[in-house]
């Protein structure tokens, strides 16, 4: 995290914990906090609530998992996605929710049609996009849902994890790393993962513009990381990689720096320091013995 952001997230975890102290979340339309702003991550109109919200439509199963974690999982109001990611545009309208929430990664066409099917609800997308990113969602949606103080524990939770993983790193060697999502399927360094392997002292080699569809595993024998690392839904082990002959001559794999990573520590909500933290340990044991 930068200094700017840093001093950023700290300012307002200090402002949440002044305003409710040891007492209970500010949750009747009367508390305190509200009516409350929170600044469009796009910079977009700005969300205003008089209230914490009460019907919260989620069209973004990272949002949906982050909403539970801070304890607001009965202010969901339901989930009105197809299997393919679209909206369904009769249930959200069913739903009468009061804001509808989407994430940084939802589709354009996606949000265009929450927004014409909210019947005036606004809209937030949420700034998930990277560790500081899932620190700000997480504190703006414990504004919105009336639970800052949960917020800021969460949060709290994530900046501990982010100081061990600082301070075992220090002067650790950086590492080279691909990441397999499935089907050499990868992720861009202008993403959530890409955030965490620079904080994990590790330089993604697919770099900041990943392609459509697999990785070439051409372009990939000769970027040649040193580490391999697969996510838990990926399918990918190290046994498939030595069978197959576009990867089993690739360092990482020959050496066995292969490692897997639980897929659900890699997505924004609150575990995302541990998965940090998973993945500092795997690619850099010997600072952590």
């Amino acid at each position: 995290m930068g200094r700017v952001a840093s001093l950023a997230v700290a300012a307002l975890l200090l402002l949440v914990l002044t305003a409710c102290g040891e007492r209970n979340e500010p949750t009747g339309p009367g508390a305190s906090l509200y009516p409350v702003t929170v600044a469009s991550s796009s910079g977009g109109k700005p969300l205003v609530l008089p209230r914490p919200a009460r019907r919260i439509a989620v069209i973004a199963p990272s949002v949906e998992r982050i909403l539970v974690d801070l304890g607001a999982g009965r202010q969901i109001a339901g989930t009105p996605t197809a299997q393919n990611g679209t909206v369904e545009i009769s249930a959200l309208r069913a739903l009468r929710p009061d804001l509808v929430v989407a994430s940084s990664t939802t589709d354009d066409q996606s949000l265009r049609q929450a927004a014409e099917a909210g019947r005036g609800a606004q809209l937030y997308v949420v700034p998930d996009d990277s560790i500081t990113g899932v620190e700000q969602t997480i504190t703006e949606l414990g504004l919105v849902t009336g639970r800052p103080a949960a917020a800021a524990r969460l949060v709290q939770e994530i900046e501990k994890k982010r100081a061990l993983v600082h301070a075992r790193l220090a002067g650790a060697r950086g590492v080279s790393v691909f990441v397999d999502t499935g089907l050499f399927v990868t992720v861009s360094d202008q993403s959530l993962i890409g955030d965490l392997l620079r904080e994990a002292h590790a330089r993604n080699v697919a770099g900041d513009s990943t392609q459509v569809g697999p990785f070439d595993p051409g372009a990939l024998a000769r970027l040649d990381p040193g580490w391999y690392v697969a996510t838990s839904d990926s399918g990918t082990t190290l046994a498939k990689l030595r069978r197959n002959p576009k990867t089993k001559k690739l360092a990482a794999v020959r050496a066995g720096r292969f490692v897997i990573v639980d897929a659900g520590l890699l997505a924004p909500g609150a575990g995302i320091g541990q998965g940090l933290l998973e993945l500092a340990r795997l690619l850099h044991p010997d600072a952590f013995r």
